[in-house]
């Protein structure tokens, strides 16, 4: 039986035919070569499995029908065979030294389960750096451990990329919500700072972002049901972890009270009472007093005009 790898690498391919190549030559120029790649074609209809090289044989390509990033990341999660799985959206691409850093710290000096590490944006031909950020806002530039990570809930700037992980904890966390199409990466990072806070943070940057049109998180509509979803999850998860509740509490109706006022602005008003009224899960403040009678408002000042012409 062949010996499993170090490290998994589980890509999600919808329609990223231009860029999936580039993607998949940044896994094969690593410096570190004891890796396999896990390939999900999420039911691309652009021909993005025919750039998929098929005389590697540690790469694996496996198609299903379109369902999302996040089935498609728990597909290749249950197919992957390392013993850390990393990610790689096909239009981003490793530095060369990535695999290398991450198996050294995780793999070799076991410094923790689990890591992230910074990373570079390119947009509009510009490359920007990004840097994580502790509960203060302040930039994780040196390498740490943090060991207070359930009180912020998340790593601020967190890229799926950017995220290596023990196999065996990934399965405890039961993979990604398939229901969300967007902030899933979010709602999965939080369960994991929950249930194991050590997560170390490497400083210097091993992949590079590229925005294209077409991701998920560029659909308005994902966004925003994806705020109503990450809400929920979290005044679920504060049932479960008591110790956190007042910090999960506040993130929750942070989320749900920015999914109403969208429902709001694009002029889904009764959705928002709807929702304020059957299924929102908290006892309302000021700010959830401020969304209900904004989602009657203009409804009001019709009725004030309507009155003023009569009289």
């Amino acid at each position: 039986m062949k010996k499993a790898p170090v490290v998994s690498i589980v890509m999600p391919l919808y329609n990223k035919r231009p860029y999936v190549r580039r993607a998949i030559e940044s896994i094969q120029q690593q410096t570190f070569v004891d890796w396999e790649l896990i390939i999900i074609d999420d039911g691309s209809t652009d021909g993005s499995a025919s750039e998929v090289p098929i005389d590697d044989k540690r790469i694996r390509l496996f198609w299903q029908e379109n369902s999302g990033p996040a089935a498609a990341r728990n597909y290749g999660i249950r197919e992957a065979r390392g013993e850390f799985i990393t990610f790689l959206d096909a239009d981003d691409y490793y530095y060369p030294r990535k695999l290398e850093k991450e198996a050294e710290l995780l793999h070799t000096q076991k410094k923790a389960e689990w890591m992230l590490s910074n990373f570079d944006v390119m947009m509009d031909n510009e490359v920007i750096g990004r840097r994580l950020r502790d509960v203060h806002g302040r930039e994780l530039k040196s390498q740490v451990v943090l060991y207070d990570a359930p009180n912020q809930l998340s790593v601020p700037g967190t890229h799926i990329d950017g995220l290596c992980i023990k196999r065996r904890l990934l399965k405890e966390l039961n993979g990604f919500n398939e229901k969300m199409r967007c902030y899933e990466i979010t709602e999965l990072i939080t369960r994991c700072t929950l249930k194991l806070p050590q997560v170390l943070i490497y400083p210097d940057p091993l992949f590079r972002v590229v925005k294209v049109p077409g991701s998920a998180y560029t659909v308005f509509s994902h966004r925003i049901e994806g705020a109503r979803q990450i809400g929920e999850s979290l005044y679920n998860l504060s049932t479960y972890y008591p110790q956190y509740s007042k910090t999960l509490t506040s993130k929750s109706k942070q989320q749900l009270n920015s999914y109403v006022s969208s429902l709001i602005r694009i002029g889904k008003k009764k959705e928002a009472r709807r929702y304020l009224t059957v299924q929102y899960p908290y006892s309302y403040d000021r700010a959830c007093w401020k969304l209900w009678i904004a989602s009657w408002l203009p409804e009001c000042l019709i009725r004030l005009r309507t009155l003023a012409r009569n009289d």
